[in-house]
């Protein structure tokens, strides 16, 4: 499970928090009261919508929740009216990455720069499904430092490098156990259906390691045979689509039972041929926000040459139609009552945008047949679930962190709503200086 000691580390007052160019701000200290009143609330776990709802927050979480008629409201707190607009739990991607950052800065500063744009997008909570061997450390001391006061930038969980190949039971078991020694958060491993995969037999034992470690494990996989295979041996998320057959009964039960999540990664096939020609998304004012984070990847998608070579890659064009069944299982799945938790696979490869990709998924997941509500708990409640976070992150509920979104339309009428942000608040501070 995700690191317990990050849950119970003490909370510092800070009033003020001003990052280098004033990126972001945290104009709230974490021990003063504020009332979000007026809004439409989203908790993030199915329920059906508070109208003209209030939260309360005080100490960095959230204290209570209710329709605003009926609540006491404290007299000595900030309040503020957000009548009109939709608050939603902070969106938690339950499979990202930070590997986007190409530059010489140093590690922290590439880490806390792909964090702050996440966060500024709405993406509260990146969950890193596989990072360099450089990074983990540098990852895991800002997972620490998440505990000790109001943060300019995302909550971040972290897997080391995803883990393959490995030939011996031997082999798979002492990895786990580097990993786990590097306090790593969740296991990462990789089959794709080549010849040096891992059999049966050695990613049975990886698993067990890792559960014996206190860790879950989330697998990257395209094939349904090795999801059979990988739901036997006791995985804990399907981290990418099955894309070469439809799923059937027999692993949706299996799936069920066992409670495993699946993150569709939609925007990851997406990634794969979309770049053919320039995308309309390329000049959309949302994209833009960040234009200059990520001028350095439009320029190569949008190079002529790269685009022929993407149009003839027999590869990135067999992904239209292993998407188009990504979308078919996906619907499965959701009406078979299987935990669907947000996942992207963004901030790593070409064209993979964190922080925007996130809010393409879940349109796509619209798209593939769930209701906006469902691709909303996907987003909160259940990608916390799905990670083990769920009793701190993930919902608006008493006592969990006060990581939320306040926007100007209401995502249950189109999720693309999910875009018009208001303001992002992280641990109960809100973050201004939004463009």
């Amino acid at each position: 499970m995700i690191r317990i000691a990050r849950y119970f580390a003490s909370l510092s007052t800070l009033s003020l928090l001003l990052t280098a160019g004033g990126f972001l701000q945290a104009v709230y200290a974490q021990d003063d009261a504020v009332v979000l009143t007026g809004a439409r609330v989203i908790d993030g776990t199915g329920a059906a919508p508070i109208e003209q709802g209030t939260v309360v927050i005080s100490n960095g979480r959230v204290d209570a929740v209710g329709a605003t008629a009926s609540m006491t409201l404290p007299a000595d707190a900030t309040h503020i009216d957000l009548s009109g607009k939709t608050i939603i739990p902070g969106l938690i991607n339950a499979h990202g990455h930070l590997n986007a950052d190409r530059s010489d800065s140093s590690v922290r500063d590439k880490l806390l720069s792909q964090l702050r744009v996440a966060a500024d997008y709405g993406v509260t909570t990146v969950v890193v499904l596989g990072s360099g061997e450089g990074d983990l450390e540098e990852t895991v001391r800002l997972g620490d430092e998440q505990e000790s006061g109001p943060l300019d930038r995302s909550r971040v969980y972290v897997a080391g490098p995803s883990l393959r190949d490995f030939r011996t039971e031997a082999e798979a078991r002492a990895a786990v156990d580097r990993m786990a020694d590097a306090r790593a958060d969740i296991i990462k491993i990789h089959l794709t259906g080549g010849p040096n995969d891992m059999t049966p037999a050695v990613y049975g034992a990886l698993i067990d390691q890792a559960h014996r470690r206190g860790l879950r494990v989330a697998a990257h996989l395209y094939y349904l045979e090795d999801a059979h295979g990988l739901v036997d041996a006791g995985v804990d998320v399907i981290a990418h689509s099955v894309r070469d057959l439809e799923v059937d009964a027999d692993l949706i039960a299996k799936i069920n039972r066992a409670g495993i999540a699946y993150t569709p990664t939609l925007t990851r096939d997406l990634a794969q041929f979309v770049y053919e020609e320039t995308p309309d998304f390329l000049s959309e004012p949302f994209f833009l926000r960040h234009e200059d984070f990520f001028s350095t990847e439009v320029a190569m998608v949008n190079d002529p040459a790269r685009q022929e070579q993407v149009r003839n890659d027999e590869g990135r064009q067999a992904m239209k139609p292993a998407l188009e069944l990504a979308y078919r299982n996906l619907k499965t799945l959701s009406d078979a009552g299987v935990l669907i938790a947000l996942g992207t696979d963004s901030g790593t490869n070409l064209g993979q945008w964190l922080g925007y990709f996130e809010h393409t998924e879940l349109e796509m997941m619209v798209e593939a047949g769930m209701t906006p509500m469902q691709v909303l708990v996907a987003a909160t409640g259940a990608a916390a679930r799905s990670m083990e976070l769920d009793d701190e992150l993930g919902t608006l509920q008493p006592g969990r962190r006060a990581d939320l979104v306040v926007l100007n339309a209401n995502p249950l009428d189109d999720i693309r709503a999910t875009r018009e942000i208001d303001s992002v608040w992280i641990g109960g501070a809100r973050l201004t200086d939004l463009p």
